[in-house]
């Protein structure tokens, strides 16, 4: 009874019999990773333990060649009679990515302006169209050096069809010779594997 009446009379000792009242709980730190800055137009995929896809940019479309309004100034303004010295079509490059950086489309003959190919390999894919007299069709093409008028290669393709040549000459002004007779229209596309056009272009 004296023990009772004793803590009755002083309550305080009643909290050392009873645990302290826990406090707020205090959260574990989070360790946050910054986000990677993106680039706008930029797609970024992220995949563990595989190489990230080289990101290969759009081609800009090739551009035209027009016939020559000066055609008088060139050295050689007309086509040699033996064309056929340069052989038939040469077989495609079929497992090359071609790129088209420049093309000719034109329904008469005539001499183009000069240009020139910065690739050392590249080809001339030459078609023909001829729906109305096709067994008349005649195409020629002779592709000559500006300075001196010199014939690299030539084409010629007898009533309508394609034609495929590989040219080794780049770094100098050239200009082409056409005669188109009993034809529709003809297209020249110009091109070089897509390995020969990223080394110039990069």
């Amino acid at each position: 009874m004296v023990v009772v009446i004793a803590m009755l009379a002083n309550p305080q000792y009643l909290s050392a019999l009873h645990p302290a009242a826990a406090g707020p709980s205090v959260p574990s730190p989070q360790m946050t990773t910054p986000a990677l800055p993106v680039t706008s137009g930029t797609q970024v995929t992220v995949t563990s333990g595989q190489p990230t896809p080289t990101l290969r940019l759009p081609l800009p479309p090739p551009e035209r060649i027009y016939y020559s309004t000066n055609p008088l100034e060139y050295p050689v303004v007309t086509i040699p009679s033996n064309l056929e010295i340069y052989g038939a079509s040469d077989i495609p490059l079929r497992r090359a990515e071609l790129v088209s950086f420049r093309y000719i489309n034109e329904t008469r003959g005539g001499i183009t302006q000069t240009f020139t190919v910065p690739y050392s390999l590249w080809v001339i894919n030459t078609t023909v169209t001829s729906e109305i007299n096709p067994q008349y069709g005649n195409f020629r093409m002779a592709l000559c050096y500006a300075s001196n008028g010199t014939v690299i290669d030539g084409q010629e393709i007898l009533n309508r069809g394609s034609a495929y040549r590989t040219v080794q000459v780049s770094g100098v002004p050239m200009y082409m010779i056409i005669s188109a007779s009993s034809i529709d229209w003809y297209r020249i596309d110009l091109q070089t594997p897509r390995q020969y056009y990223d080394q110039v272009t990069r």
